[in-house]
């Protein structure tokens, strides 16, 4: 059947059969990513990824046309590392390791069965496809800072009087915080993924299309930090009559299209002209080799996600002694401060003066609850982070809210193999677990306390410290 095309038309069956072969080896986790895109407004832009590829694959064709269609077995080498990181990522339940992995091999299944020749053509579109992937928001606290910092740097060299407190940035007449969606997480990957495409078509040497790029990184961080200064500087001016609603988003998406339009127009300057095009050689189409590397791919990729099936459906080995439900476990409501954690199987507080402990406790057995989940938060949103510090086997941070009550906040996560505050070590080592058949329940331990009861950072540190010395498995077996 294949044999019976036109070459161009065997090329591009051979493209589509590949890209269906993958969507439906991987659509659970395919049909995941796309409901991110539909529902945060932050990947949005994912939607056009598609297209643009398919754009510029098409804008290469006569070239890609003038190559024999030849697979490359080496690539089978790195599918089998991408699909070990599509197993770890699932069975950890790290969505971002998960779309990482199932969105970079179909880049890979197409290096395998075209050829280095080809895919070399085509090695832009390729890598650009990797801007559907989700990820990022692991910046915004990052981002949150350095908007604040520039918000306050301006407004003192306008001397508007200005106070910090964490994310809390008060003026006169009124109090502002830097919240996630002030953070400019959205206009830093748009910009990103657009400086990068117009890089590419505009530009014909490397260290051009690398400066551009970098460009599109920084210019939007700074241009945050200067929306989020003149929105306060026109609530202030207006007497907080403007942009302190919904109007001061509307400000940030007309500033971010007059950056982008700068930033465009910069860029134009230096545009090298377009190169001439060569003319096309006589069409050698797609050779009688070209299908041998798909049935070593469908049987690599099924052998992946039997496995994928098989572990999640092991009986997890005995549960650790210090891990079983605790004598005395139960919900409990904590008084005024308490950390926000969704379908705990169950949790105990403990008190001690004006100290609190929450042991939230996750059953591996119960498949609809996380303990490392993007949902849980180990304060409230009402509150912000001023500082944060790694401590011997846990973080420890100073929150704040907007009537200015400071509190210390330490935790670590507690596993049958590990204690560590690390949120990616803990999820690394379930997935590991997993792998293995071994249990996978795990303890949040966060302990808080006002810093009007422990003024410095080494009191409370010093104070705290027992909860988290190793000494902590014990305690817990004993509660």
């Amino acid at each position: 059947m294949m044999r019976s095309l036109k070459p161009g038309h065997q090329l591009l069956a051979l493209m589509l059969l590949v890209f269906g072969l993958w969507l439906a080896l991987f659509f659970p986790t395919i049909k995941e990513t796309v409901l991110i895109w539909e529902r945060s407004e932050t990947f949005a832009h994912c939607f056009l990824i598609l297209p643009i590829c398919i754009y510029l694959i098409r804008r290469n064709w006569p070239a890609m046309m003038e190559h024999q269609v030849k697979g490359n077995y080496w690539a089978l080498l790195v599918i089998v590392a991408f699909l070990m990181l599509w197993l770890l990522g699932s069975l950890a339940q790290i969505a971002a390791v998960e779309q990482f992995a199932v969105f970079a091999l179909l880049p890979l299944f197409y290096w395998l069965v075209l050829g280095n020749q080809i895919c070399r053509v085509m090695l832009f579109a390729l890598l650009f496809w990797m801007f559907s992937v989700p990820e990022g928001e692991f910046l915004i606290p990052w981002l949150q800072d350095i908007t604040a910092d520039i918000t306050v740097a301006t407004l003192r060299l306008v001397d508007i009087p200005v106070f910090r407190d964490g994310l809390y940035i008060a003026v006169p007449g009124g109090l502002f915080e830097v919240a996630v969606a002030c953070s400019g997480i959205r206009y830093l990957i748009a910009s990103f993924s657009l400086g990068t495409l117009f890089a590419y078509l505009t530009y014909q040497k490397w260290h051009k299309r690398g400066i551009f790029i970098a460009f599109s990184l920084v210019l939007p961080i700074f241009a945050n930090g200067l929306r989020a200064f003149g929105i306060v500087l026109i609530a202030y001016l207006s007497d907080m009559k403007y942009a302190t609603g919904v109007d001061h988003l509307i400000y940030g998406w007309v500033f971010f299209g007059l950056v982008i339009f700068i930033m465009f127009s910069i860029g134009n300057l230096w545009r090298d002209p377009e190169p001439d095009m060569p003319e096309q050689r006589p069409v050698q189409g797609a050779g009688k080799h070209s299908l041998y590397p798909l049935p070593a791919l469908l049987v690599l990729s099924l052998a992946a996600i039997l496995y994928h099936q098989s572990a999640q459906n092991l009986a997890p080995a005995q549960e650790p002694v210090y891990l079983t439900t605790l004598p005395g476990w139960q919900s409990e409501n904590a008084q005024g401060w308490y950390p926000d954690f969704h379908n705990p199987s169950s949790i105990r507080v403990e008190h001690e003066g004006q100290m609190q402990a929450f042991y939230i406790f996750y059953n591996r057995n119960d498949k609809s609850v996380e303990l490392i989940n993007s949902l849980n938060q180990l304060y409230p949103r009402i509150w912000s982070r001023v500082s944060t510090s790694a401590q011997p086997g846990y973080q420890l941070l100073q929150i704040t809210n907007s009537i200015g009550q400071r509190r210390w906040v330490a935790y670590t996560y507690i596993t049958a193999w590990q204690q560590s505050p690390s949120t990616l070590e803990i999820k690394l080592g379930q997935a590991l677990q997993a792998f293995l058949g071994q249990v996978q329940s795990g303890i949040a331990l966060i302990v808080s306390a006002p810093v009007s009861a422990y003024p410095t950072q080494a009191e409370f540190a010093e104070a705290v410290q027992p909860w988290f010395e190793q000494g902590t498995r014990d305690k817990l077996h004993d509660l």
